[in-house]
């Protein structure tokens, strides 16, 4: 369990430098724009990579962010139930959880490869292969999924999630 542990780690903290690289590849390009149009010019299709790089960076930041327990969790129901019962809902919540996100993996790849074989291309200045930006989308959510997965057993076997996911007492939830 620990080598799983050790690659999801390191996906998910490679999944959230790649998000963090697309947040600041969308400062570029808006700041790139900016001075070209100060210039009197224009960068042909930054509104689409601008845009692209805003779904790469939601989509990957997702495995992420569970992994660190940075998800909001809603403990509304949790806490009008007994304190035995906590891990239960956790488990049912989780399973739904890893059911929606297997769900949104498969429709989100299936998209992806729809635009691939119909050689779909962006309908901007540049006509950039639809598949290439999308690609960050399948790749966050195929390992939100993983993550998921990886929650739900850790849950059902009652093992730690990790310093941060487990929670503290601190967090607002």
């Amino acid at each position: 369990m620990d080598a799983l542990t050790a690659i999801l780690d390191r996906l998910a903290r490679a999944s959230g430098a790649a998000a963090a690289a697309s947040l600041a590849a969308i400062a570029l390009i808006i700041g790139a724009q900016i001075v070209a149009r100060l210039l009197g010019q224009q960068i042909p299709a930054a509104d689409d990579f601008a845009g692209w790089a805003m779904a790469a960076s939601a989509f990957l930041a997702l495995p992420y962010a569970l992994r660190n327990g940075d998800h909001i969790r809603v403990t509304l129901i949790a806490q009008m139930l007994p304190k035995s019962w906590h891990r239960g809902l956790d488990i049912v919540a989780t399973a739904i959880g890893v059911g929606l996100a297997c769900w949104g993996a498969w429709s989100v790849v299936r998209f992806v490869l729809d635009s691939w074989e119909f050689d779909e291309v962006a309908q901007g200045m540049l006509a950039v292969p639809l598949w290439i930006p999308q690609l960050s989308m399948a790749v966050g959510m195929v390992l939100f999924a993983l993550m998921m997965a990886d929650r739900l057993l850790r849950v059902s076997l009652g093992l730690p999630l990790s310093e941060k996911a487990d929670g503290d007492a601190s967090r607002t939830e």
